[in-house]
């Protein structure tokens, strides 16, 4: 049976023929630190640059998903309780599952109800686990707060700091942004890199936001939060072991729950630890709302995590990775409870690599 090959650089790639302009990291004139670095991290070259920030992130967006249903539930945590890879420009996944297509099944909308002293708020998650963002927005009571950490937009085919986002991805971005209008001011938290910068001011944008807000670059979330080697390290760790998928196939076995100890901290604990020191932390100086922008590796864990592993994101079983602009939502309420929706905010929120790759072949 024929392999499945994903290109982070598919010249044929989805992408809508709009023709905006991506905004200029320039444009992101505002910018501070919320980290105590101040400058990038060393570890920076291990992500970015002639390296590799996320993963097998092909200008792809998928809009429509032919995923495996589950349950999903939100997971939530009491009391007071960072991405990495873009592998290699091509990557080779292993053989098809003969028994993928008899697995196949119809899909049934799932719903999670947040209570509150004010109301009671549903919302819908999809077959993959996942809720709009927009919807998760709407349902939050006066008293909660809510830190919405998403993968950035689709991207140009290079994978250094400064790539920006294609024209498809400003209109993603910009697309998401409607679905949030309000005259509430939000917080935006980037990684620093183009494309994460250029996500929030489209989002921001799109929301009709009078001037560029003012980005907050934080150091946890440029990709080594969940690892233990490089990012080159960890692609050549899964080749190692025989994933043909590399680091992608990798995280996926390690985000459900299979050790890698040597390579990678255990999921649950090193995820609670970025909710105490980053998120919980930081949330007094940021707005009721915050978006913040990150990579693949670092988001695709969290919305494991967060769904208690719901959501369908295993890729060494369905070839299904995090989308873009997908992620996990934070809530915070008045006692610092924590509660976490896995979110998206375009139709899908998950990249379906089997389906493009029969849809190519």
């Amino acid at each position: 049976m024929s392999a499945v090959l994903v290109s982070c650089g598919d010249s044929n790639s989805v992408s809508g023929g709009d023709s905006e302009v991506a905004v200029s990291s320039s444009e992101s004139s505002n910018i501070e630190s919320s980290s105590s670095a101040p400058n990038a991290p060393d570890s920076w070259g291990s992500f970015g640059g002639a390296s590799e920030q996320d993963s097998p992130e092909g200008s792809v967006a998928a809009s429509s998903s032919s995923a495996l249903p589950v349950s999903s539930i939100a997971h939530q945590s009491h009391g007071q309780s960072s991405v990495t890879p873009e592998s290699s420009s091509l990557v080779s996944a292993h053989d098809l599952p003969e028994s993928f297509a008899a697995e196949q099944s119809s899909s049934a909308e799932l719903s999670f109800s947040s209570s509150s002293e004010t109301s009671v708020q549903s919302v819908s998650l999809d077959q993959d686990g996942f809720a709009t963002v927009a919807d998760v927005y709407k349902s939050l009571s006066p008293t909660e707060k809510a830190v919405f950490i998403i993968r950035h937009s689709e991207r140009e085919d290079d994978v250094a700091m400064e790539t920006e986002l294609t024209a498809n991805g400003v209109k993603m971005a910009q697309d998401l942004g409607k679905t949030l209008k309000s005259d509430e001011e939000f917080s935006y938290i980037t990684s620093g890199f183009v494309r994460t910068n250029e996500t929030a001011n489209n989002i921001s944008k799109g929301r009709g936001e009078a001037t560029l807000p003012k980005l907050i670059t934080n150091y946890d979330i440029t990709g080594n939060w969940f690892l233990k080697i490089s990012a080159d390290e960890l692609a050549q760790y899964g080749t190692n072991l025989g994933m043909k998928g590399g680091s992608v196939e990798l995280m996926s076995h390690w985000a459900y729950g299979e050790p890698y100890p040597d390579a990678l901290y255990e999921l649950e604990p090193r995820a609670e630890e970025f909710m105490q020191s980053v998120i919980l932390k930081n949330l007094p100086r940021w707005k009721r709302v915050s978006i913040m922008v990150s990579h693949d590796i670092f988001v695709m864990p969290l919305a494991v995590f967060g769904s208690e592993g719901k959501v369908a994101l295993k890729y060494y079983e369905d070839y299904h990775w995090i989308n873009y602009i997908a992620g996990l939502a934070i809530i915070v309420d008045a006692q610092n409870n924590l509660r976490y929706i896995p979110v998206k905010g375009t139709d899908s929120g998950v990249i379906d690599y089997l389906a493009i790759y029969m849809g190519r072949h």
